[in-house]
This record gives C-alpha cells, sequence and structure tokens, in this order.
C-alpha cells in the first residue's frame, strides 16, 4: 500500500467533477456516486481499477466533498436521491466516513445512504456506529464462502470468513440492510455463487425480508486498467443472464436486479456534453495521478480531468501549474468522465 496520501480540499485546486477515482460521480439517475478515497486493505486479482498499491493515494475532504453534492442536487432536485459511497478503494478506511454520512443526512432530498466494503474491516463497533447515524445499505463484494479461494482472489493471507459472517449477523440484526454483491468468475467460483445464493436463502428462511437481505451477482468484465484472473475468460450478457434464470428456478429467488429493485430512476444530471471524444483541449495540470504515468488535470473551477502521460513520459513535478493541451480519448455523456492523452 502506498504511503504517500494527498488531501484533496478546496485550496488544492483539484476538481471533484470529471475524474473518475476523485469526486463526484453522475450517471444521470436519482443516485450520486461518492469517490472519498483510493485506499484499500485488499489487493484483489480482479479489481478493475487496480486498487491497494497505487504510487500515490488520495482523500477528499468532507466538507468539499459534501458542497459539491449539495450542487449536484440542486440540479437534479431536491427528493429522492441516493448517495452511494464507492470509493475506489474501502469506504471503511476514509478517516471522515462518519462525518460524511452524519452531514449528508442533514441535505434535503437524500433518503438513502448507501456504501461498498469488502466487510473484512467490520467490527461489532463499527456496525453499531454506521447503525446510529442510520446508513441505509452497505453491499459487501463476498465471492466465496471457500476461505482458501477468498484468500487467493483477494490476494490475502487471511481472509476469515467466520468473522465476517458473524459481523454479518450483527448486521442483519441493526436497522441497516445488507446486499452481497458476488462476482462470477466462469469456471472459478461456479459452485460459491450457488453456496451464497443457498445463504440467502437460510437467512431469509431465518425470518430476514428480501429488502432486508438482498444478492446481486455481478458479471465478470475486464478493464483495460484492471487486473485480471488467469485462465478465467468472461461470458457474454446472454450467457450470463440465462444462467441468472436457471439458477432462479432451481432456488426460487430473484436474481436479475434492475434499477427499478433499488429505487434508481433517470433524472436531470450535470453534463460534459461540450466535450468529445478527440477534442483538443488546454488544461492546467495540477497533481499525480495514482501512477507514474497519471496526472490531474483542471480544465475550470469545476470539471477536472485524468490525464495519462505517454511513455517514456512520467510524472515529475516540473510538470505542475503548467498549461497543456491534450487530447480527449474518452469524454462520456452518461457519467461525466473524462479522460485525456498528454503528448499526443
Amino acid at each position: 500500500m502506498s504511503l504517500e496520501i494527498i488531501n484533496v480540499n478546496e485550496a488544492s485546486g483539484i476538481p471533484l467533477f470529471g475524474i473518475d477515482f476523485l469526486g463526484v460521480i453522475d450517471r444521470g439517475s436519482n443516485v450520486i456516486e461518492i469517490k472519498c478515497n483510493t485506499k484499500c486493505n485488499l489487493k484483489c486479482k480482479y479489481c478493475f481499477v487496480s486498487s491497494g498499491d497505487y504510487d500515490t493515494n488520495f482523500i477528499v475532504n468532507s466538507e468539499y466533498l459534501l458542497s459539491k453534492v449539495k450542487k449536484v442536487i440542486e440540479i437534479k432536485g431536491n427528493y429522492d436521491i441516493e448517495i452511494h459511497i464507492a470509493p475506489y478503494g474501502e469506504a471503511l478506511l476514509y478517516p471522515s466516513l462518519y462525518d460524511v454520512i452524519k452531514n449528508l443526512w442533514e441535505v434535503k432530498g437524500i433518503e438513502t445512504i448507501s456504501m461498498q466494503s469488502n466487510g473484512l474491516l467490520l467490527t461489532d463497533e463499527i456496525i453499531k456506529n454506521l447503525n446510529e447515524l442510520n446508513l441505509t445499505r452497505i453491499n459487501i463484494s463476498l465471492n466465496t464462502l471457500n476461505e482458501k479461494l477468498a484468500e487467493s482472489l483477494c490476494n490475502c493471507k487471511t481472509y476469515n470468513i467466520n468473522k465476517l459472517k458473524q459481523n454479518i449477523d450483527i448486521l442483519l440484526n441493526s436497522k441497516i440492510d445488507l446486499l452481497f454483491a458476488p462476482v462470477w468468475f466462469p469456471g472459478k467460483n461456479d459452485r460459491d455463487i450457488e453456496d451464497i445464493i443457498k445463504y440467502v436463502v437460510e437467512l431469509r428462511n431465518r425470518g430476514y425480508s428480501e429488502k432486508k437481505v438482498q444478492i446481486g451477482i455481478q458479471k465478470y468484465l475486464i478493464y483495460k486498467t484492471g487486473r485480471k484472473l488467469k485462465n478465467v475468460h468472461p461470458k457474454s450478457w446472454d450467457y450470463f443472464y440465462k444462467q441468472l434464470a436457471i439458477l432462479e428456478k432451481k432456488y426460487s429467488i430473484k436474481l436479475k436486479l434492475g434499477p427499478l429493485d433499488f429505487g434508481i430512476h433517470k433524472r436531470k444530471n450535470i453534463s460534459n456534453a461540450t466535450f468529445r471524444k478527440g477534442d483538443i483541449i488546454e488544461v492546467q495540470l495540477l497533481s499525480k495521478g495514482r501512477w507514474k504515468n497519471e496526472v490531474i488535470g483542471k480544465i475550470d473551477e469545476n470539471i477536472g480531468i485524468k490525464v495519462l502521460l505517454i511513455k517514456p513520459l512520467t510524472y515529475s513535478s516540473n510538470i505542475l501549474g503548467k498549461f497543456v493541451k491534450v487530447k480527449i480519448i474518452k469524454a462520456s455523456y452518461r457519467d461525466n468522465i473524462l479522460t485525456a492523452l498528454f503528448p499526443f
């Protein structure tokens, strides 16, 4: 894990819109994602953002983050908003997690606060604190109940399944809803996915409602910037949904979840639609990124951009503050994330 940490606050000048791993992500719905830190306690072999061993980690100031969330809500409308704490790292390692949750509830229109976690850092005290803060739901990335396989997938020496299940029982007896979010690695954890389904069925048979304990199986995807499991190849979406349908019938449980199952609906979004792939724009380089070939650029007060340095160029403090021309290689209207190349 990197020892260098950059604190992102208003004084840093780093914008909180437009950068995939920092700040606020808007995907055109009533759900607002916040990326508050990049530190992680694991280095999973399948992590799509390669979290756990960045050259540099980032922590976003909670007040700065909150101010930007409020701006997004002003645009979307202050009703039926969900805040989803989903960093490129482990949410429980964010030092201001409790403050953020507490202050978010004071914002008009926020009705749900959820978060993602691998669950391994949970304790009785942490769950008690999250419960008192009225966290709505926690999504736990549990891929197997087999301890050895979990250790292999998560690239860690100890993965205490029994302790995690004990904490899950504590969660289930709190006000916090629980969603298991396993990734299905074809040929690797097929039986394990069924074990998790049976675990959920068992919990529901113990009296917990479908809202209280849910399961959302994720399809394994490979990303250019992510780690890849050896000898595991993603299947088509058709194959994935056909397999879910078979398991739904086998266990009498709904597995094909969609936006309506979580109350997600389209909503006005903040837009970077003026930017297009291939555009050449001028940005100011403000900070190193997570990697030696990555820097953070600033387009204006609100919009940032991830800039990838073309080899052999790597980060140097000499480039900070400079205005340079970059070429946009990603400009997604759906999630307002921007990526560019320099030089080009």
